[in-house]
């Protein structure tokens, strides 16, 4: 009890509270990166402090306590950056705290940062008790108090950070750990008002509607095609870091395509939302923050998307994927989008998330084998991978060794690199199975990174500075797609544009491949040539907004509620020229 107090006096002596301020003063420049932001994280801590004054009369437990609590959300905040490239946002609370499977897979795959949040929280709020109990009520009357916590909170507006005003989404992508969540409560009102780019959209003059017609081809020449979305997978002949880095995936799946590269919209995570893009040719930036959740937003709201197309055409549209059907909405989205079926973890039997991608290709095979015997139709399968994914402090299957590992004198890189090889391994391996099991019909495998792994940061940094992810056009973003195909001759190749966004992928493969192809598809053909591949990016922004207005106007896209009702999803006539 005498140690208690006498720990009780040195933590509310004055010069200890100056000492831990200011330590948490240098803490604020480092979460923050940079020392614009950090009046404001400090008046948010001094506002926090005022409310639990003017609550308590404790003003020594009271400063604590916002230190301690501010703390808490930058340190959640940092690992969801470290592992999206992203920060901590309110609407994480609204939409994605909902998801029982986002908790199964945190806990699963990253339960060796979490835990030690949880244990220092646990920590926190002992000590929050134990210096309630020892400070004493500070003898102001509370219209005194009251005063104190007004000044405190003017702080807040008078040091609310110029770039946040400008672009509050890049913002959440240049790693401002303290301030990032406070400073999103400001999109709370997109809850009842209008964003932006719908009004901007809204403004756009109405477009003449496109054809609801989609071009087959000749049926009894459509192959299989087969998309491969390879977890985390970047080029690592970007990074001149990387000694042996040049010729990287050929050399692992020497079978595939010449890469190509690719840019997405977003880093070290957000599967969904680079797969969202690809099948319905819309850019996730252009939504601005809210890209992490169109999986929810736009669910019923795209018409005439890939695999939509495809399914007019007679294809079975099929996507098999390492995670729950609910999690973060992807299945129920992928559904209303025209996937006539979703193979989640449970149908597939996979004992977790975090696999060796040749267990899902094998999972892949036997659907693909029981498909050939009950159904006639082309297929059309999407096979999400998992393996190179992160977290990378352990070594995954340590029993295998791939030639030239190791790969970096980085622990974390040489484990990431050593992952990729062996998925590309996997994926040569599901290659020779195509190229076995093509026939007559023969078949069309696109395979593309979704998104760089957290583990490529501190190349991306050395080359494009630290400020790259708040650049969409930056290396932070630029994956790569290649194409293979087997007994299925391409019309005329991929579009020579480095990079591609993904949005343009699907309608440039159409295009090449001689799929069916549909009058936005083809639409897209002719944005991506007139824009040079750049969707977000265009210099020509107008043509943009006019294609989209011109899907919302043909009832392929329901952004706000004027726009026209959305098209049926379920096929309708098509044009077959045989």
């Amino acid at each position: 009890m005498a140690q208690l107090q006498i720990l009780g006096r040195v933590l509310c002596h004055p010069l200890t509270l100056v000492v831990v301020s200011l330590a948490g003063v240098f803490a604020a420049g480092r979460a923050e990166h940079e020392w614009l932001s950090v009046p404001f994280s400090l008046a948010l801590v001094a506002a926090l402090a005022g409310l639990l004054f003017l609550a308590s009369g404790r003003l020594v437990f009271s400063v604590y306590l916002a230190w301690m609590g501010i703390a808490f959300i930058t340190v959640v905040s940092a690992i969801k950056f470290r592992m999206k490239g992203f920060s901590l946002h309110f609407y994480d609370t609204v939409f994605v705290s909902k998801d029982p499977e986002v908790y199964r897979f945190l806990l699963g795959s990253y339960l060796h940062l979490i835990a030690p949040v949880v244990v220092a929280l646990v920590l926190g709020i002992t000590a929050a008790v134990l210096l309630f109990r020892i400070d004493r009520k500070i003898g102001w009357p509370v219209s005194a108090r009251v005063l104190v916590m007004a000044a405190l909170v003017v702080l807040v507006p008078l040091t609310f950070p110029a770039e946040a005003s400008k672009d509050r989404y890049f913002y959440y992508m240049q790693g401002r750990h303290m301030s990032a969540f406070f400073v999103s409560l400001l999109d709370l009102h997109n809850l009842v008002v209008e964003s932006g780019f719908e009004k901007r959209l809204q403004a756009v003059a109405p477009q003449p509607p496109l054809a609801d017609t989609v071009d087959c081809g000749d049926r009894a020449d459509l192959p299989d095609v087969f998309f491969v979305l390879s977890e985390s997978q970047s080029d690592p002949g970007y990074f001149p870091q990387v000694g042996n880095g040049a010729g990287f995936l050929q050399r692992f799946a020497p079978g595939a395509g010449t890469p190509h590269p690719m840019q997405v919209e977003t880093f070290g995570g957000g599967t969904w939302i680079t797969n969202l893009s690809l099948m319905t040719g819309l850019s996730a930036t252009d939504f601005g923050w809210r890209s992490p959740y169109l999986t929810i937003t736009l669910q019923d709201k795209v018409a005439g998307a890939l695999p939509e197309v495809l399914a007019r055409c007679g294809y079975r549209t099929v996507v098999m994927t390492p995670m729950d059907f609910s999690f973060v909405n992807e299945g129920p989205f992928l559904k209303s989008i025209g996937f006539e079926t979703v193979l989640d973890i449970k149908d597939i039997a996979a004992p977790f998330y975090h696999l060796r991608d040749i267990f899902y290709y094998q999972a892949a095979e036997a659907f693909i084998a029981r498909h050939r015997k009950e159904d006639g139709r082309p297929l059309f399968l999407e096979i999400q991978t998992m393996f190179s994914h992160s977290p990378y402090e352990g070594r995954m299957e340590p029993e295998l060794k791939v030639e030239g590992e190791p790969f970096s004198g980085d622990f974390q890189a040489n484990e990431y690199l050593r992952r990729m090889a062996v998925a590309r391994g996997d994926f040569q391996h599901f290659l020779d199975k195509r190229k076995a099991d093509a026939g007559e019909r023969g078949a069309v495998v696109l395979e593309f990174g979704d998104h760089q792994s957290s583990a490529t940061k501190p190349l991306v940094d050395a080359i494009a500075g630290d400020d790259a992810l708040a650049t969409p056009g930056s290396l932070a973003y630029r994956t790569f797609y290649t194409l293979t195909t087997f007994n299925h001759p391409l019309r005329h190749p991929m579009p020579d544009l480095a990079p591609l966004d993904v949005g343009f992928l699907s309608a440039s493969l159409l295009d090449a491949a001689g799929l069916p192809m549909s009058p936005v598809m083809a639409d897209l053909v002719r944005l991506r040539d007139h824009c040079g591949g750049r969707f977000h990016g265009c210099k020509d922004r107008a043509e943009v907004d006019a294609h989209l207005r011109r899907r919302v106007d043909s009832g392929l896209l329901h952004l706000f509620p004027e726009a026209a009702p959305l098209r049926s999803p379920a096929p309708l006539q098509s044009v077959d020229a045989r």
